[in-house]
């Protein structure tokens, strides 16, 4: 029991960070010379986008890799990165209860 409980939450982990490939582009306010702007940025996870493209990364890239995580080129939403993991962790335990009661019969 104790095996799968990790499995599934590994697999959980795994789908958040592959949602890391669906980009989309979002608005948010950075501060310009002396006012606040509007700014089109290209942030990254589904259905939360957790990852947001930083102000000091290359313009219209967010940092996929784990090391560009830590430096912190990108700002990384920690309570989207948990609602996203507590989505895929949904959907996996939802299959696999689908996969337990109907996962038994045969087709014939």
């Amino acid at each position: 029991m104790i095996k799968k409980i990790i499995y599934l939450n590994m697999l959980a982990l795994v789908a958040t960070y592959s949602s890391l490939f669906y980009q989309t582009t979002i608005d948010v306010e950075r501060l310009a010379v002396d006012t606040i702007e509007k700014d089109e940025v290209i942030a990254g996870g589904a259905p939360f986008q957790f990852l947001i493209d930083g102000e000091i990364s290359p313009v219209g890239s967010i940092g996929i890799d784990p090391l560009s995580l830590v430096i912190g080129l990108d700002e990384f939403h920690y309570l989207y990165f948990i609602l996203d993991y507590i989505f895929w962790l949904l959907i996996l335990l939802s299959l696999y209860f689908i996969y337990l009661k109907y996962g038994h019969l045969k087709r014939t």
